[in-house]
């Protein structure tokens, strides 16, 4: 069994990092610029990023991967560099996680058929890169991510980790739904179907704060798998040419005693989530682990 899975059920909640891609951003990404490129040509700011992230108390570190699928990357005339730039994401992370982080090679959903010719190549390219496991994100489509997952099973060892995140939103009733109209319960019922480490939420168009925790617990009424949660700073506002997210670290700190008792086994943050926003979860998982050893 690998380190990583050990570790989520030990029944010791983990702290993952937060957003790459905003980071990315503030950091002097320009809109349309590959991010996943600067693994090669600005390596020094994507450890930084991942540093930033391990001195504010994250302990799972995801890749600089998000859309480095061949044809992601052929769009950008890099589709020859795959396999470095993966490795350099592993590496890069590895720096900064040392020996007693984890590293987890994240990935995108696809749709496009093209993406789905290249997906062998992805997944061959991030395991050599050797992660501490995988992270399908942001997952909507239940018959995409089969394909993602049947991919990822044909390449892995049978106990290597693999952590699948849906990403939901509010309709017109208010009801927290996936675009194609499947409420959270349901996601939870068929993923007990495959082999996962663990269900998670992340990020979401008007997913705040209260409609994460109705996703997570209704995870929980309907699997017995580990769950995780990665919300977003809240639904930002372009002001000139930044986008703000609303969401303050302590805001999103508040939240986290009733995520926990909800069952989460980790807590991180995605788009907008800062360094700060990890530093502010810290002492309250920190806490919590005191009182559950």
């Amino acid at each position: 069994m690998s380190r990583f899975l050990d570790a989520l059920r030990s029944g010791r909640v983990l702290l993952m990092d937060g957003a790459m891609g905003t980071e990315l951003q503030r950091a002097g990404l320009k809109p349309g610029e590959c991010g996943e490129l600067w693994n090669l040509t600005h390596p020094e700011k994507v450890r930084a990023i991942h540093q930033a992230f391990v001195d504010a108390g994250a302990e799972v570190l995801l890749t600089n991967t998000f859309q480095a699928n061949p044809a992601a990357l052929a769009r950008h005339h890099l589709d020859d560099q795959l396999a470095v730039i993966c490795q350099s994401a592993v590496d890069l992370a590895r720096q900064a996680a040392g020996p007693d982080r984890w590293v987890v090679a994240d990935v995108a959903p696809y749709s496009l058929e093209e993406e789905w010719q290249g997906l062998p190549k992805l997944v061959s390219a991030l395991s050599a890169a050797a992660p501490d496991g995988f992270f399908i994100e942001t997952c909507s489509n239940p018959n995409t991510l089969v394909r993602v997952l049947k991919s990822l099973y044909a390449e892995l060892p049978n106990a290597f980790p693999v952590l699948v995140s849906f990403t939901y939103r509010r309709d017109r009733e208010n009801e927290v739904r996936t675009i194609d109209g499947l409420p959270p319960r349901k996601m939870a019922r068929w993923m007990e179907d495959y082999s996962i480490a663990a269900l998670g939420v992340n990020c979401g168009s008007d997913m705040g704060m209260p409609q994460i925790l109705e996703t997570v617990e209704a995870y929980r009424e309907n699997t017995h798998r580990r769950l995780f949660a990665r919300p977003n700073a809240g639904t930002p506002k372009q002001v000139d040419d930044r986008w703000i997210y609303p969401h303050t670290p302590a805001y999103m700190a508040s939240w986290l005693p009733e995520l926990l008792e909800a069952g989460v086994s980790m807590i991180g943050g995605c788009c907008g989530t800062t360094p700060e926003h990890i530093a502010a979860f810290r002492p309250i998982i920190d806490e919590w682990n005191r009182k559950k050893t």
